[in-house]
């Protein structure tokens, strides 16, 4: 393989997409390398593409759509859009392979383009299972498109097998979450106080709500729930990360302003994003979190602190000890929030050794590397 191009479309993403260019570049059998910049990196509302930093031998694309996702018509646009975007720009650069990461409609659209096109498709994190979110429909139809698989833990790389793909085609080297918190250089308290503008206080927590995409019409609602559960806090330090480019994330964003606004509510900090180095930093003085992201069951667990992980939007995840199961409702959540400020920490580095060692972009980069894809370029069903 030639060239090869990577595609990030949010925070969630891109620290360890960048893990993976890195090695890449790093065994120097790879002559072209593209980064397709798409999803909320490209949009001011959410406010990621100013953590986008590589190596200068990569060179970036931009795949901007124009619809704002406030319903689910809208993110249909987006999503026709993205796909003749994907293709251009594909059809422009002509990569041998392309790298995608897990579940979004916007990563769909490029495997999509991509498979029309030919082009061998290498996806990390299929097999898992998040039952309350269409990104579960997404990310199967991406392992059925994909040439080569890397899950992240035993039980996702069966999952894939019993989905038809070749057992050759599938290699567990763990996730790259740890290893990309391994390596992250950390910034100190005060300079995290003075870089954001905020004082940690005697509790601190962390909320990232993102759109129910199966119910929209219980988006705002249970946000409401949330945001008065959050508010009953004494001497709490609330940050906020905007939510997710799905449908109603635009109308979100307007609801969580408001309310911190109209209530004069000096301890509630909204920010677009912080970036991976930063999140990192900041979760290592938190008590906890709470939410509805990825990062409360696949990053937080190894900083020994508790999630509180709403709804059923990860329903079906692995899950560490230190993951507190809760449903939008006023009473579970004023419960859950006395566990997460309970003074016992969770050594969860051990319970967490089904998402790898650390070491896991050295092993995949090679095999990418080193893998036939000719061989294996017919996707065949393999019947268990």
């Amino acid at each position: 393989m030639k060239s090869i191009c990577f595609v990030t479309s949010s925070r969630a993403d891109f620290g360890s997409i960048k893990l993976l260019i890195d090695e890449i570049i790093n065994l120097k059998k790879i002559e072209k390398v593209y980064l397709i910049i798409t999803g909320s990196h490209t949009d001011n509302l959410f406010g990621s593409i100013s953590e986008i930093r590589v190596s200068k031998k990569v060179k970036i694309k931009k795949v901007k759509i124009k619809s704002k996702n406030k319903d689910s018509f809208s993110v249909a646009n987006s999503f026709s859009e993205s796909i003749k975007a994907y293709t251009n720009i594909l059809k422009r650069i002509t990569p041998e392979g392309i790298v995608l990461l897990g579940d979004r409609y916007e990563i769909l659209s490029a495997a999509l383009a991509a498979y029309i096109l030919k082009i061998n498709i290498i996806h990390l994190a299929g097999g898992e299972k998040t039952i309350g979110s269409l990104d579960d429909g997404f990310r199967n139809c991406i392992t059925k498109l994909a040439n080569l698989h890397f899950p992240v833990a035993e039980e996702y790389k069966r999952r894939i097998l019993q989905m038809g793909e070749n057992k050759k085609t599938v290699f567990n080297y763990g996730g790259l979450h740890y290893e990309k918190i391994r390596k992250t250089a950390y910034l100190s308290k005060d300079k995290i106080e003075k870089k954001f503008n905020f004082k940690f206080l005697k509790k601190n927590i962390l909320f990232t709500y993102h759109p129910d995409t199966i119910d929209e019409k219980k988006t705002i609602i249970n946000l409401k729930v949330i945001l008065k559960c959050l508010r009953r806090l004494k001497d709490t330090l609330i940050l906020i990360t905007s939510p997710n480019s799905d449908a109603k994330g635009i109308v979100m964003i307007k609801e969580i302003k408001s309310f911190i606004k109209k209530n004069k509510l000096n301890n509630f900090k909204f920010y677009k994003s912080f970036g991976s180095e930063n999140y990192f930093s900041i979760l290592r003085y938190l008590n906890g979190v709470i939410g509805n992201s990825s990062s409360g069951i696949s990053e937080v667990p190894f900083f020994g602190i508790k999630t509180i992980n709403l709804g059923d939007r990860q329903a079906g995840r692995l899950l560490t000890p230190s993951i507190i199961n809760c449903r939008v409702s006023k009473k579970e959540i004023n419960v859950a929030l006395k566990k997460v400020f309970k003074k016992n920490k969770f050594n969860t580095r051990k319970k967490n050794l089904f998402y790898g060692d650390g070491n896991s972009s050295k092993k995949i980069a090679k095999k990418i590397i080193n893998f036939n894809f000719q061989k294996y370029k017919k996707k065949v069903f393999v019947d268990l």
